[in-house]
């Protein structure tokens, strides 16, 4: 009897270490889903200590959180959707990026592309974590995985959608207008890449590719 609890509880504490892929509670760690292009992971959101924290909530191109999330307060636009300032097709690793400017290294935001090779090459289960709806993504080809807290999205002052779905920006301006960006988004019943008006404040999951 001894022997079968010791057993279940190595179960337990392998299930738990690789239901997050972190290998300790010092985050952020880089995680390895075993991606076609080597794109590592982060496990925890820009302005989170945990996998399961929200983070901060940023306007696309902008660096720190506010009050106001609103095209009358957005720093890249002179005040409309139509108005916003070029800061190029992709801002990672660059003054807009806010992944760099607050982890530094070789943390970026991630692009359209690895967005969606992130949904592309893991299945996706809408799950909980110490008590917070979120989605997991799990590899297809290494069985590693990260959990992203559905933090919803900001605009003006109001919080929207938070605890029922995730709206993740990228690094990739959407094509057919200069006041949207892409973005991951994700709820109950799927993950699909889509995209949202750059004033909007949306959390940020990291990556690093080498």
């Amino acid at each position: 009897m001894k022997k079968l609890l010791t057993l279940f509880a190595l179960l337990f504490v392998t299930f738990k270490v690789n239901a997050q892929s972190c290998p300790d509670n010092h985050h952020p760690h880089m995680i390895d889903l075993g991606l076609p292009s080597g794109t590592k992971w982060a496990c925890c959101n820009v302005g989170a200590d945990k996998p399961e924290v929200y983070g901060g909530y940023y306007a696309w191109g902008e660096t720190e959180e506010k009050s106001d999330y609103s095209w009358g307060m957005y720093t890249h636009s002179d005040g409309s959707w139509d108005a916003c300032h070029d800061l190029g097709n992709d801002i990672a690793g660059t003054k807009y990026d806010v992944a760099h400017v607050k982890w530094g290294g070789s943390w970026v935001m991630p692009s359209k592309e690895q967005r969606d090779e992130l949904i592309n090459n893991c299945t996706y289960e809408w799950t909980i974590v110490n008590g917070v709806n979120g989605g997991k993504f799990t590899s297809k080809t290494n069985g590693n995985s990260i959990f992203l807290p559905a933090a919803g999205r900001r605009y003006v002052s109001d919080f929207d959608h938070v605890g029922s779905r995730g709206n993740y920006w990228s690094s990739t301006q959407y094509p057919s207008g200069a006041g949207s960006a892409y973005s991951l988004n994700f709820y109950s019943g799927n993950a699909y890449s889509s995209y949202g008006t750059r004033d909007h404040g949306r959390t940020v999951r990291p990556v690093v590719t080498r």
